[in-house]
């Protein structure tokens, strides 16, 4: 609350104290009283009035502005009253006491959306660990009768295994404290598992991939990576461009110096593929966005991209996408502070 405000607020009141005065005066002039006392009375109740005004302006702005603050600088603001005291003065004080219901209300309300969403993700996690039996089992049973037939089922279980993974994936992207480990760890060996999980669609695309100076450290939880290197590279299977023989992806890596106490290593997944329209290169990594590829060439959830985007954002690791249409598609990682 600044002065100016302060004195707006407070206008009528110190309108009729110095109306007050003003009378005052004129009684004492009336009585006789010798106009130097009168002038010292009334400086001496101006004077009385102002620091009085002065004052109660102070601890009023004190609160109101700590309030503020408190308000501005923290994540939830309806937490403000548990940083800020309660006021002396009887409206600051009221306020104090209807925002604290209000937070304790609200406190409540987010600690049962909590609950429900901690009770949701917890049953998300028991439903794909319970789902993986039986797709372990279609897998064990196409591959030991083979056929056309089991060959195509076992594809089709292929697919199934995919989205149930994404599904665990995005139930535990929005808390990651159990599962979430920041380390060192070898970019190579990274790329092999993330290969290794998607060898099936790889291979039956006809997609080989070309490694280049993956011998690289780099800081981020390994099995999250794998996954977010996973759905680019089924991506650059998914949107092979018909005709290349033979279509390739080549993953390779580079340290660039960012500062002089700083270092950052770009992993860059290039496809050959079709390629994304430029109007829409700019929302691929929206959740649910399938864009004119997703459409026209497979059955596109635009779940993949999301999450490689939502997992590299808490892990630190920049994202971004480059693609011509027609010519191919680069997704890159950006590793910061890599030689620490």
């Amino acid at each position: 609350m600044s002065l100016r405000a302060y004195l707006a607020d407070h206008a009528l009141p110190l309108l009729v104290r110095l109306a007050t005065v003003a009378f005052a005066a004129l009684v004492m002039s009336v009585c006789g009283v010798e106009g130097s006392l009168v002038a010292f009375v009334c400086a001496l109740l101006l004077v009385a009035e102002t620091l009085a005004a002065l004052l109660d302006w102070r601890r009023r702005a004190s609160f109101w502005r700590a309030l503020s603050e408190a308000a501005e600088g923290l994540e939830e603001p309806y937490l403000a009253t548990e940083v800020v005291a309660r006021p002396d003065f009887e409206e600051g004080a009221v306020a104090h006491d209807v925002l604290e219901a209000g937070t304790r209300a609200m406190r409540e309300r987010v600690a049962e959306a909590r609950r429900r969403e901690r009770e949701y993700r917890e049953y998300a996690e028991t439903w794909v660990h319970e789902i993986k039996t039986p797709i372990a089992a279609a897998h064990l049973v196409a591959r030991n009768d083979p056929s056309p037939a089991a060959e195509a089922m076992d594809e089709e279980v292929e697919r199934i295994e995919g989205y149930v993974e994404q599904a665990l994936y995005y139930a535990r992207s929005t808390t990651l404290e159990r599962d979430f480990r920041i380390r060192e760890a070898s970019l190579d060996e990274v790329v092999r598992q993330a290969l290794r999980s998607k060898a099936r669609p790889l291979i039956d695309a006809r997609v080989a991939p070309e490694l280049e100076g993956l011998d690289l450290t780099v800081r981020c939880d390994p099995k999250w990576l794998a996954f977010a290197i996973g759905q680019v590279l089924e991506n650059a299977a998914k949107y092979r461009r018909p005709g290349t023989e033979p279509a390739r992806v080549r993953v390779s890596a580079e340290r660039l110096r960012a500062s002089e106490a700083a270092t950052t290593t770009v992993l860059s997944i290039a496809d050959d593929g079709v390629g994304v329209p430029a109007g829409d290169v700019a929302r691929v990594f929206e959740k649910g966005f399938t864009g004119k590829n997703g459409r026209r060439f497979a059955k596109s959830t635009g779940m993949g991209l999301y999450l490689v985007r939502t997992l590299c954002d808490k892990m630190g690791i920049g994202v971004w996408m480059e693609s011509e249409e027609g010519r191919g598609t680069t997704v890159r990682l950006a590793f910061p502070d890599s030689e620490r």
